[in-house]
């Protein structure tokens, strides 16, 4: 057990906003902090960090706590765990007796097999740093330009060219072989004998957040004796999935691109893990990677979260340039601002990638073209302007290819969620391509899955009838945003959030959430509402309100007495149908009239507050 009074210490030392700022990008709203929330999905930030009362609130899922329950919930850790975690980072030290082997299996496989990465990396480390063993790996590092500082911050190390000497490490370290095998740091032969499964190679860690080693890849750095079956071994080793390590959650790394994500308000996403680690020594602190797949719609999740917008780099082959197209689709799925980085004067057709043909940023880097990259970086191409015109210039000039070539750009363009950025890359394509604007969104419509929004292809040049006008937005909804309108200021704050939740009227949402994306809602007002609405909202009515914020609690209020409304509509409704059907379940009738009861209660709360 650790003492209430320790406890206490820690978390008056922890800065919740730093260490939840390791997950989520914070932008100061008012006295708190404001993110996307990391425990469900969203495009509007609803997470709030209260860094004076020590305290977190999401209000969109409504979870909310310390920064021990953050870290318990982010990381699946128990209590104790963090608690070690955090006073280790603030430098309390912690009452605890040493541990036994049977009482650190007690405390779970993940914690042992933390502390298993822990052991080898330190092993790895002492290897790197041994004169004998380790020459060949710091000459490797050399050559490729990786100083001293580089390969700390990353923790590289150097798996010996022997069978046994981590296995016996890990042993002397009572180490739970189970353990090790699940890891993937030993392997077993036929014979049942444990031996390494890392040898001869540079060893990269990949470091959570946290500075916690999850998982390995090591690399070859000379070349290989041929295999018994002929074969060359792989150039990379990687650690298998397990209980800490998810290959398609994590990037290789995150950790030590944190502060320069930070700096730069961008990612910078590469291929390889010798992209990020040259890249990093050229003095690009925001790059990341995969970890040896295609990027995944978790990984991209996780960077939404904590940067503005993501720069694909990727090499420049086929494989590069396929991949660039699989990374920009699901960034656009995700609503996430995405550029491609390209060296200037790189070609745009024949199957180029982002850089010139055959070119990685590594080997950029390496001949001297560290600025030329930081160039192609500073101007990179809009994810969807990089797209369109890739597609269209690689069609060959047909119109059965240019119409599949059109179908290509609009199954892109489809996947974006907000009305008025969907109508500017509908505008960009039709540019671009050189086709009417009808027939572009009529090739989106169909992506969309609304086929009946025009039959013809590429070659009609009639568009289709603008849709049949919806009803106007409920009257509320509309009087809030006339107040956002006049006083802006109000969108960034927790008020508004709740707002957020209660609207229903889709249109009102879109504007929401492209407002908070910078736009301006004297421009969206009159390009997403029917006319009257439009009107209302840019009517300047709250002016000269005495108390914004004021009227904004009332009209949340109002909103929130609507809300309850129509529950306590919906529950009497059920209450009376299990009372015309005999009372079947007098249980249930009681639990209903007690919700009844208690929405009641809550609307006559509320409305004195409209009052």
């Amino acid at each position: 057990m650790i003492p209430d009074d320790v406890i206490e210490r820690i978390r008056e030392a922890a800065s919740i906003r730093e260490v939840i700022g390791q997950h989520v990008q914070l932008k100061r709203a008012g006295r708190s902090w404001k993110g996307l929330c990391p425990f469900h999905g969203e495009k509007t930030p609803s997470f709030n960090v209260i860094e004076e009362k020590r305290f977190f609130h999401c209000f969109g899922c409504q979870k909310h706590g310390d920064v021990f329950s953050f870290l318990m919930e982010m990381e699946g850790k128990s209590f104790v765990e963090v608690a070690e975690q955090l006073a280790q980072r603030y430098s309390i030290e912690l009452p605890r007796v040493e541990e036994s082997p049977e009482l650190r299996r007690a405390r779970g496989e993940r914690h042992a097999m933390l502390d298993a990465n822990k052991l080898a990396t330190a092993f790895f480390r002492a290897q790197l740093a041994d004169p004998a063993r380790g020459e060949a790996a710091r000459a490797y590092l050399a050559s490729r330009g990786i100083g001293d500082d580089i390969a700390s911050r990353f923790q590289l190390g150097f798996a010996p060219a022997e069978w046994q000497a981590l296995t016996d490490h890990l042993r002397d370290k009572h180490v739970d072989p189970e353990i090790a095998l699940k890891l993937g740091l030993v392997k077993r032969s036929s014979s049942g004998r444990a031996y390494d499964a890392f040898r001869d190679r540079l060893v990269c860690p990949i470091i959570a957040p946290g500075g916690e080693v999850h998982g390995f890849s090591a690399r070859l750095i000379a070349k290989p004796a041929p295999a018994p079956d002929g074969g060359e071994p792989p150039k990379y080793v990687n650690s298998p999935e397990s209980t800490v390590y998810k290959k398609g959650k994590m990037l290789f790394g995150l950790a030590q691109a944190l502060d320069g994500m930070r700096a730069t308000k961008r990612v910078v996403v590469v291929e390889g893990n010798f992209d990020v680690i040259s890249l990093h020594q050229a003095g690009f602190a925001e790059v990341v990677a995969p970890l040896g797949t295609a990027l995944t719609a978790e990984q991209i999740g996780v960077l939404r979260r904590m940067s503005d917008r993501i720069v694909l780099l990727y090499d420049g082959d086929k494989a590069g340039y396929k991949a660039t197209l699989g990374a920009l689709q699901l960034c656009i799925e995700q609503d996430v601002e995405v550029l491609v980085a390209r060296r200037p004067g790189s070609k745009t057709s024949g199957g180029a990638g982002p850089l010139a043909d055959g070119v990685d940023p590594d080997s950029l880097v390496a001949g001297g073209g560290a600025a030329q990259l930081r160039e192609a970086v500073e101007r990179a191409q809009g994810g969807i302007e990089f797209f369109c015109y890739e597609v269209w210039s690689k069609a060959p000039a047909n119109s059965d290819a240019r119409a599949r070539a059109l179908e290509a750009a609009a199954a892109i363009a489809a996947k974006v969620a907000t009305p008025v950025k969907r109508d500017l890359i509908t505008d960009t394509l039709a540019k671009g391509l050189g086709v009417e604007l009808g027939v572009v969104r009529n090739a989106i419509a169909r992506a969309a899955g609304h086929p009946s929004a025009g039959r013809h292809d590429v070659r009609s040049q009639r568009p289709e009838p603008p849709p049949t006008s919806l009803p106007d937005p409920p009257a509320q909804e509309v009087e809030l945003f006339a107040l956002f309108t006049d006083h802006p200021s109000l969108m960034t704050t927790a008020e508004a959030d709740r707002a957020f939740s209660l609207l229903t009227d889709t249109r009102l949402r879109a504007m929401y959430s492209a407002a908070q994306a910078g736009q301006s809602v004297l421009e969206l007002a009159p390009v997403l509402l029917p006319q009257t609405t439009a009107k209302t909202v840019l009517s300047g009515k709250y002016v000269k309100t005495a108390n914004p914020a004021v009227e904004l609690k009332r009209m949340v209020a109002g909103l929130e007495m609507r809300s309850l409304s129509v529950q306590v509509t919906q529950v009497r409704k059920e209450l009376a149908e299990l009372q015309r059907a005999g009372n079947q379940d007098p249980a249930r009738q009681q639990q209903l009239q007690e919700r009844a009861d208690k929405l009641a209660h809550d609307i006559v709360s509320k409305r004195k507050q409209v009052d």
